[in-house]
């Protein structure tokens, strides 16, 4: 047994859980201004960021006896499956709203139930006096060890594999916002959930205290990069990549004329009579919940007559910018802009010129 790799894997875990036990608190306590008035829109993984980071404290066992056999198996166990089955979880507490689903956060929830299981299982091992790993053939140890990993990682690619679909058919006309979709940080999110993983797969195979110690210190160092990514809401895709709004094709007879005109007459209650446009994050899928009819019916009526969802709720937003201003000449165009459902000015003058440049 290598003393020196025992020696530095107790400071490795040490360094990592204080890390960990860090970025927890700042995840906890720090919020941006004012996206903190609005927080479970801005910062809907907080609680669960939180939580993850305080699961380090599961490896305070092996930061002070690195050289237990228990110790060891609760950290393999903590670095491989677990540490997995976390990037799951903050994938889906992120992007769960947007993407909806709730399905497979239902698989994902039985795997966190197994995993505490094994979890405790292992702690409960190594806080035991004496060596209990030791009674058990390596051959289940190995088993139990890769399986779990396996689980988890599949779910992990599940999970990528949807946020990347839909960051590929990211469409702005479901949106009346389209920074409600963070497109660009999903991508780059996604990119570190594979590097960590194969990190965590390579410390696992070798089975090393050497290499446990690199990985220990690389997702300490990675957790910091991504505390520092999620202190400023990633919900941030600026208005100018947005493609021109399509001007309205001619209408579809899909529907009877009756329905249609039934659908229209809802559509025009919730968002011009009841003036849902008004909330900055209306998603087409607000309009059909209050409307009474599904999404995909409104989405090819809403092209069908209205040029697009997003097109027809900016022009609603544009038409009450014009009357606030009437109705307050004191006000700015900021303030009209805000209290019209648009994000910013800049969202503001960005359509405005679409549609200006389309006159």
């Amino acid at each position: 047994m290598n003393y020196t790799d025992i020696y530095f894997c107790g400071i490795a875990a040490t360094v990592f859980i204080s890390v960990s036990l860090t970025i927890a608190s700042i995840r906890w306590f720090h919020m941006c201004q004012p996206y903190n008035k609005a927080h479970k829109y801005y910062y809907p993984g907080r609680p669960y960021v939180t939580g993850i980071y305080l699961n380090a404290l599961m490896l305070v066992p092996f930061a002070l006896f690195p050289g237990s056999a228990d110790a060891w198996f609760l950290a393999r166990l903590y670095f491989l499956p677990l540490t997995i089955l976390h990037f799951c979880v903050l994938i889906f507490s992120y992007f769960q709203r947007i993407i909806q689903c709730g399905k497979w956060c239902r698989i994902m929830k039985y795997m966190v139930i197994l995993m505490s299981i094994a979890m405790l299982w292992a702690f409960g091992m190594a806080v035991w006096p004496g060596e209990q790993v030791i009674k058990i053939p390596p051959v289940i140890l190995r088993t139990i060890l890769y399986t779990l990993g396996a689980m988890s990682s599949g779910i992990c690619i599940l999970a990528t594999s949807i946020v990347l679909d839909w960051a590929k058919r990211y469409d702005a006309d479901d949106y009346s916002n389209p920074e409600d979709y963070p497109v660009n940080i999903a991508r780059k999110w996604i990119k570190l959930v594979f590097i960590n993983m194969s990190l965590c797969w390579a410390g696992a195979i070798t089975g090393q205290r050497c290499f446990l110690i690199i990985v220990m210190l690389l997702l300490a160092l990675s957790s910091v990069a991504f505390v520092i990514s999620v202190l400023h809401p990633h919900r941030n895709r600026p208005m100018e990549e947005v493609e021109p709004a399509a001007a309205p094709p001619e209408r579809k007879r899909k529907a009877s004329d009756k329905k249609k005109k039934d659908m229209l007459n809802a559509i025009r209650a919730v968002v011009e009579e009841q003036e849902a446009y008004l909330d900055a994050h209306l998603t087409i899928q607000d309009v059909a919940d209050r409307s009474g009819y599904s999404r995909s019916m409104l989405s090819g009526l809403f092209k069908a007559e209205f040029g697009g969802f997003f097109y027809y709720i900016n022009k609603q937003r544009l038409l009450h910018v014009e009357a606030y201003l009437k109705e307050n000449p004191q006000a700015s165009t900021q303030e009209a802009a805000l209290e019209s459902g648009f994000n910013s000015r800049q969202a503001y003058y960005s359509f405005k010129s679409k549609m200006e440049g389309q006159a």
